[in-house]
């Protein structure tokens, strides 16, 4: 199959697919959750209204992306208590912890743009430091249930999605087998969702 080249041996990725991470903005001490799409370079759509959106569009030229070992690092993310949690270095940028994860450099470009959205390419898209988590059904679940969320507080999302949350909850709660810290943040998004969908 054909793969990714130049992200070093441990992110030898798929083309085709999204892959999830952390994205940590250089100069700017903010992070958000991004799908990147792997294909003949890794592509990331940004939408209208979020912080990373206005941060590329101010100005940021590279993002570190982390693949996070504990799924609560994309709730952290999301509710913007892990820009607190990590260091940060002299240079604004994230200190690299490989007790983290896999950590990953990109500078964004400019694609395409849209009303609602903007399309980035990493021109440079490299390998920095850490292995990659072993893939989780929690971790599954409840990135897919942040990425509702992201999108229904940018607007982006068509109705009856919040049935779609409803069985994502359930997943979280299985697949974590009651663990209190996901299913608590499971909860907690479902709620914001369907008072989204109540609102719209």
């Amino acid at each position: 199959m054909e793969r990714t080249p130049n992200i070093g041996r441990f992110l030898a990725v798929e083309r085709g697919l999204y892959y999830e991470f952390i994205a940590f903005t250089c100069g700017l001490r903010y992070s958000m959750p991004l799908g990147v799409y792997m294909d003949s370079r890794p592509m990331f759509r940004v939408y209208r209204g979020t912080g990373l959106y206005r941060a590329l569009r101010g100005g940021v030229r590279r993002l570190l992306l982390l693949s996070p070992r504990d799924p609560m690092a994309f709730y952290e993310s999301v509710r913007h208590t892990l820009e607190s949690r990590i260091e940060w270095d002299s240079g604004g940028c994230p200190r690299v912890s490989e007790d983290l994860g896999l950590w990953v450099s990109c500078t964004p470009t400019l694609v395409s743009e849209a009303p609602d959205f903007d399309v980035y390419a990493c021109s440079e898209f490299t390998y920095v430091a850490g292995v990659p988590p072993p893939y989780t059904r929690v971790m599954g679940c409840l990135v897919e249930l942040l990425v509702l969320y992201t999108k229904a507080r940018a607007g982006v999302l068509e109705a009856g999605y919040v049935e779609y949350a409803r069985w994502l909850k359930w997943c979280v709660e299985r697949a974590s087998r009651g663990d209190s810290r996901y299913v608590s943040a499971a909860e907690e998004v479902l709620r914001e969702l369907e008072e989204i969908s109540r609102g719209s």
